[in-house]
């Protein structure tokens, strides 16, 4: 009976000593000590920049919770990179703004490595585990138009740059251009004919393409060569320090062009091919293109 009553003491003071362990365990973990060992103030919550996490176990930042102060971003650097590794996090992606740029060298100094640059901002990554980084480089490649223009004489559209390599020769070439971010092909090259030369062309179809790895910046070319059809009422309006002349030629003219197409054999297979066995220009079957619903809602262009 004796051993039996003694039970619920026991038992009490169990309770109370597990009590008191966890409040200790609570006391240290949120006490921050100075250097005499004395607790001095209370220690914060771990802080971490806000972001999403991606679909491939990592986070995109949000760079709007960026604090602007480097000091602050150091510390709260500091913290993220841990609870991410602790949270079995893989890349992480960080967008600098312009007008936060001094926290680049902090972001540097923790490890982290230029993406990309935009005028807005620069994108910085780091690759979080102790294994080769599988994250996307930078873009490779930039993208060309050309546009073979033919109007109802069956002349296309030359023109000569005023800047520019084209511009130390006086050759002519058709309207030539970069296609902006997000752009298809047959709006850009639709633009830059019209902004070029003030004509305006309806695009049919690819009629070739060069692929090269001489670009800017070590990166690689792809050149699309469009046929394009000229409005009836096309006229000249040649854009100001870019455009020096313009004019209305047969095709052969300006394939017979030395040095540049004639002598330039990629150039010269590369024109030679928009014209058809009966000599025609365009009468190729080239490559078409077709707008067509994507998964998200939106449109994207098919070539075929």
């Amino acid at each position: 009976a004796g051993l039996h009553g003694r039970r619920p003491a026991v038992a009490a003071t169990k309770a109370l000593s597990a009590a008191a362990t966890a409040i200790a365990t609570v006391i240290v973990a949120t006490m921050v000590c100075s250097g005499n060992g004395s607790a001095s103030c209370s220690q914060e919550p771990a802080r971490s920049l806000p972001g999403r996490k991606d679909t491939y176990g990592g986070i995109v930042l949000d760079p709007t919770g960026l604090p602007a102060d480097p000091d602050e971003f150091a510390h709260i650097l500091g913290e993220s990179l841990a609870g991410w590794r602790a949270a079995g996090i893989r890349g992480v992606w960080l967008e600098v703004p312009l007008e936060k740029s001094r926290l680049l060298g902090v972001a540097a100094e923790r490890g982290f490595v230029f993406h990309h640059a935009e005028p807005s901002h620069c994108m910085m990554t780091i690759w979080l585990p102790d294994t080769p980084s599988p994250l996307p480089p930078n873009p490779s490649h930039q993208v060309g138009v050309g546009a073979l223009c033919v109007n109802e004489d069956g002349k296309v559209l030359l023109v000569q740059e005023a800047v520019g390599p084209a511009s130390l020769g006086n050759i002519w070439k058709i309207p030539t251009g970069l296609l902006n971010a997000r752009e298809d092909i047959e709006d850009g090259v639709e633009r830059e004919l019209l902004e070029e030369t003030g004509v305006r062309g309806k695009f049919e179809k690819v009629l070739s393409f060069r692929h090269c790895h001489a670009a800017p910046w070590g990166k690689s070319d792809l050149f699309f060569i469009c046929l394009l059809r000229a409005s009836r009422d096309a006229e000249f309006h040649l854009q100001e320090g870019e455009i020096r002349d313009a004019r209305w030629a047969d095709f052969q003219e300006f394939l017979s062009q030395a040095p540049y197409p004639r002598d330039i054999p990629v150039w010269s297979k590369a024109y030679g091919s928009c014209v058809g066995p009966d000599g025609v220009v365009g009468n190729v079957p080239g490559i078409r293109m077709d707008k067509c619903l994507a998964r998200s809602a939106t449109f994207e262009c098919v070539y075929f």
